[in-house]
């Protein structure tokens, strides 16, 4: 029993053991860090997180993208940036808002019903941004290649192999949580601008926020002897827009009362924290 209970013990030192436990030590009772010098366990473990951590992350990976691919029909009809680019070509800017928000510093406290703020301003786009350029960001989407260790590094004895083993698969599960909480961050942030662009356009309609202004300077030909664009037109941004701070000119909508200043938000921003990043996704 002493063997065992040493062999699945945490640590290597004797604060935990009786008199007859230290009696009974042998090289098969004691934990597998406890057989392996420090040195040697540093360098197992400098190459074995990595390879678990990349296999971890490349697996789970692949798992999310295709849950996600399985949704895709789903999240197109969701998340259709087309629908949002304005009439000259510009995807609108992201607005958030914060409602009941307070202010406060040692001085002073500010409180407001409502407090909207632009965190992506307006910008052309040749092609609109799908749920994809979001979601995918950071994922592994192609196979990750990692060179072999030098045999050097490699486990030699069985304490070191049990070792091995362990650092592995804990990378393989550091691995695993990192793919989930880059798909959460993204989903976070694909909610946020999606919502954001949504609200630009109820503020717009409301004379809250004004529309970007933008210059048209036509050119017939533009280029030199080695390069020429025939019929360039030149479309340049000179006011992104902003709020409008003066409220006699907003304009009053008629709304319901219980969806009155509310943007339409996709399902996916409802979910609530702490669900997993591929059922937020559904």
């Amino acid at each position: 029993m002493a063997a065992c209970a040493l062999a699945r013990a945490d640590t290597a030192d004797t604060s935990a053991m009786s008199v007859n436990d230290i009696a009974n030590l042998s090289v098969d009772t004691v934990p597998a860090a406890a057989a392996i010098t420090p040195i040697r366990a540093n360098e197992l473990q400098e190459a074995a997180l990595p390879l678990g951590s990349h296999k971890g992350l490349a697996d789970r990976s692949a798992q999310l993208l295709a849950e996600l691919e399985a949704r895709a029909g789903r999240l197109d009809t969701m998340y259709r940036f087309g629908a949002l680019v304005t009439r000259n070509g510009m995807l609108p800017p992201v607005i958030t808002e914060a409602r009941d928000a307070v202010e406060a510093t040692t001085d002073q406290i500010r409180t407001a019903d409502s407090m909207y703020r632009i965190v992506v301003p307006s910008r052309f786009v040749t092609v609109p941004p799908s749920w994809r350029d979001y979601l995918f960001i950071g994922l592994r989407i192609k196979a990750q290649t990692d060179q072999l260790p030098f045999s050097a590094v490699l486990p030699k004895t069985s304490a070191e192999r049990e070792y091995w083993k362990e650092q592995v698969m804990l990378g393989y599960t550091q691995g695993e949580a990192l793919a989930d909480q880059i798909l959460q961050t993204n989903l976070a942030r694909l909610n946020r601008d999606y919502t954001g662009m949504l609200r630009y356009s109820e503020l717009l309609n409301k004379g809250m926020v004004s529309e970007p202004s933008v210059a048209v300077a036509p050119r017939v030909v533009s280029g030199d002897r080695n390069h020429i664009d025939v019929g360039d037109t030149l479309y340049r941004v000179t006011d992104h827009g902003g709020f409008v701070t003066d409220p006699n000119q907003w304009q009053a909508t008629v709304a319901p009362a219980d969806r009155a200043a509310q943007p339409a938000a996709p399902p996916a921003a409802q979910a609530q924290p702490g669900a997993q990043p591929h059922e937020g996704a559904q």
